[in-house]
Formats: C-alpha cells, sequence, structure tokens
C-alpha cells in the first residue's frame, strides 16, 4: 500500500466529518435504512438465521448497523482504519470486528459466510489484480449459494468524474457492464443489478428525473444499451 494511501485510510474518519457526513450509524437518516430495507431486504432474509454476514470495508459499521437491527444472526466487519472500527463497535457491539486486510480475512475463512457486502470498496483497490484477488476470494469465503453484494462508482452518471476523484484512495471506476465482466471473471454467478430505490417522495422524484436525464443523454449519444445512470452501481453475485 502506498504511503498516501495508508495516510489517507488512517484519517478517514477526519475526511468523512469534513464532508458534513455523520460518523454514528446510530443517528443516520432513518431514510438511509429504510433504502437499505428496501434494496436487500428480501436478499437477507433468504439466509438461515445461523448463517452469518459479513461486511468487508465496513467503515463506520452502517450496513453492520442496518443488519443487527433485523436479526440475530453473526455479523462480520471489516475495515483497514482503527478509528472507525473504533465508531462501529460503539454502534453495533455484537458485531465481530476486525483490523485486517480485507484480500486475507476473506481467504482465511474459507466457506464461512451466508452473505457478503462489499459496499463502495472495490473502487479503493489499488492495483486490478489486488481488486481481481478480493473478488475470488470473497467467492471462496461463502458457502454454496451464498450472495455477494458490491456497490461501486458509476462511470455512466454524469457526475462519474467527480465521483471517481472525491476521494484520494479511489483508484477506478465502473460501468454495469465492467462491474459484471469482474465479478464474472472472479466466477460468480447469477450476477445481476439491485435499482436503486428511494422509500421518499422526493427521492423518487429524484432518480425519475436523473433517468430521464442521462437516458436521453446515452440515446442522442447512440448508446442504447446502457440503463444504469445512478450515482452507484450494485450488483449481486450468487457462489454455486
Amino acid at each position: 500500500m502506498s504511503k498516501l494511501h495508508e495516510s489517507a485510510i488512517r484519517d478517514y474518519p477526519d475526511h468523512f466529518a469534513d464532508m458534513n457526513e455523520t460518523l454514528d450509524a446510530t443517528r443516520a437518516m432513518p431514510r438511509l435504512y429504510r433504502n437499505m430495507e428496501a434494496m436487500f431486504g428480501g436478499l437477507v432474509d433468504g439466509l438461515s438465521s445461523n448463517q452469518a454476514v459479513a461486511d468487508i470495508g465496513c467503515g463506520v459499521g452502517f450496513w453492520l448497523y442496518w443488519l443487527a437491527g433485523r436479526s440475530r444472526r453473526p455479523l462480520v466487519g471489516v475495515d483497514l482504519s482503527a478509528r472507525q472500527l473504533e465508531l462501529a463497535r460503539r454502534a453495533v457491539p455484537d458485531a465481530e470486528l476486525f483490523h485486517q486486510d480485507a484480500r486475507e480475512f476473506l481467504m482465511n475463512h474459507p466457506q464461512s459466510f451466508g452473505g457478503i457486502f462489499c459496499i463502495d470498496m472495490l473502487e479503493h483497490m489499488e492495483s486490478e489484480d489486488e481488486c481481481f484477488q478480493l473478488l475470488c476470494a470473497a467467492r471462496l469465503a461463502l458457502q454454496p449459494g451464498g450472495f455477494f453484494v458490491c456497490r461501486v462508482p458509476n462511470a455512466a452518471n454524469i457526475l462519474g468524474t467527480f465521483h471517481r476523484h472525491i476521494d484520494i484512495t479511489h483508484h477506478r471506476i465502473f460501468t454495469s457492464y465492467s462491474l459484471r465482466q469482474a465479478l464474472a471473471a472472479a466466477g460468480f454467478e447469477d450476477i445481476h443489478f439491485v435499482a436503486h430505490r428511494s422509500t421518499a417522495l422526493l427521492g423518487k422524484i429524484r432518480l425519475a428525473v436523473e433517468y430521464v436525464f442521462h437516458r436521453a443523454l446515452f440515446l442522442m449519444n447512440g448508446y442504447s444499451r446502457e440503463d444504469i445512470y445512478t450515482q452507484n452501481v450494485v450488483a449481486v453475485g450468487v457462489r454455486r
């Protein structure tokens, strides 16, 4: 890991505080968790009560907090930022948290999880090989039939370049096509995308306007097949 990347990861809480984002998962806007439930609740409900779920790159624990609030299944969080893990531990005291490289952790836990969340992380891997190794390790860490959820910045969004460079530790950006390509190369099957959903009226209107604007822009430029224009792309892959 480069010295710049290492330093930025260490000071991540300060970076998010400067962006006026809450670092307390227990005080996040309720709509954040309602949207998580709308998008992924059914997926998690497909697991048995004793199947563990991991959040790699868990940060301060937003996704773990949502998961803990809906069931008592075993939860695991992994992150390189010790300061973020301290905040996650306060928010989700029952989760098992690891201050460790995600690839190393996953390789040491084969067939251990019914589901793995990888939210806003693949863009931080410093090389293509590291990104591929993480995906392969995640697949092997899943139990047969387990799911892998990843969210990455979307290059098809008109603000894609902004989202690519908003963080000095971002090294890549994806489209739905390149994300599917990466997941398939790592051996995932049944790859599909999860549409962003909002439970608030204003959010629904924003998503609709965003779609119409980007759809017109892409059609004017001859790209009719692309259909995901939100700030992020969310994909699910399964280990068979």
